[in-house]
């Protein structure tokens, strides 16, 4: 009974004061790392991978790195003259993750929002375009190269460009096949559920709840929830897989809404289990 009470009720106070930091900086900075940590672990086996590619969003660095201080400052808008004084270096995931965090916040409190993950797991003429485009781009605006050389390459980039968009007139007008176009991609936010906290609060509650020594208890958590936020790293890595292999994304909600639950439940009664066999029973003997 003791235990069955000290569960629900660590549950419930960890549950709760979550539900009210969920649209704080501090999730900010959780939700980022999440996802930071699942791109690097998808960086392994897919062609690219992006953190806070926004289509759409043309965030001006000055204005975005402006705001920010005058956040922090607890000012709402920046000063002209901080704007101007901003560095205009290209905007990292974290401080384009962070704007948007706010400024979503700010237009609507209740929206769901996270981190954005851009995953290419295999590239089609689609984003083959899209890269192309961008490098004529910054070509153009690369000041470090000679005229000849500036005109030379951007000449033989709109060259592969016309072959690449060609193809994909040929696809959509029947002629191929549209696989080839998009690729494998598969684009998600890390929202506050895929955070997995709801797991770490009942893996943390179970071991406050048995009765061992606070030394095995610091040992468990010690080991327990980095072991829980690892694991919740490899289930969003293999969930993007199928999500960008599975167009229909059915295999997807399947992994998702009923494998990964069963698998999450089984695993932290699996490491509970070990931390009371090897770790608070070998204490309290």
């Amino acid at each position: 009974m003791r235990f069955v009470l000290v569960f629900a009720a660590v549950v419930l106070s960890l549950l709760t004061g979550y539900r009210y930091a969920i649209h704080t900086p501090l999730n900010d900075w959780y939700l980022f790392n999440v996802a930071r940590h699942t791109a690097w672990a998808l960086s392994w086996v897919a062609y690219s991978v992006e953190l806070e590619n926004r289509p759409g969003m043309n965030l001006s660095p000055k204005e975005v790195r402006a705001s920010l201080s005058a956040w922090r400052a607890g000012r709402e808008e920046p000063t002209p003259e901080e704007v101007a004084a901003a560095s205009d270096a290209p905007l990292t995931p974290w401080e384009q993750w962070q704007y948007v965090a706010r400024t979503t916040r700010t237009r609507s409190p209740k929206a769901v929002n996270g981190p954005r993950v851009s995953l290419v797991l295999r590239p089609g003429l689609q984003t083959e375009s899209e890269a192309l485009q961008r490098q004529i781009e910054e070509t153009v605006r690369d000041t470090s190269l000679s005229e000849a050389e500036r005109s030379d390459r951007v000449s033989a980039l709109r060259i592969r460009l016309g072959e690449v968009q060609q193809r994909m007139e040929a696809i959509r007008s029947g002629r191929g096949n549209a696989a080839e176009e998009q690729g494998r991609v598969f684009p998600f936010i890390v929202v506050s559920e895929c955070g997995a906290i709801e797991i770490m609060a009942i893996f943390i509650a179970a071991v406050l709840a048995f009765p061992a020594t606070w030394a095995s208890r610091l040992i468990g958590l010690a080991i327990g929830v980095p072991l829980m936020y690892l694991v919740n790293i490899f289930r969003l890595f293999c969930l993007a897989i199928i999500g960008a292999l599975d167009p229909s994304r059915k295999w997807f909600t399947f992994a998702h809404e009923y494998v990964w639950q069963a698998v999450f439940i089984i695993f932290v009664v699996a490491v509970w289990m070990a931390w009371v066999e090897y770790v608070a029973r070998r204490k309290m003997r």
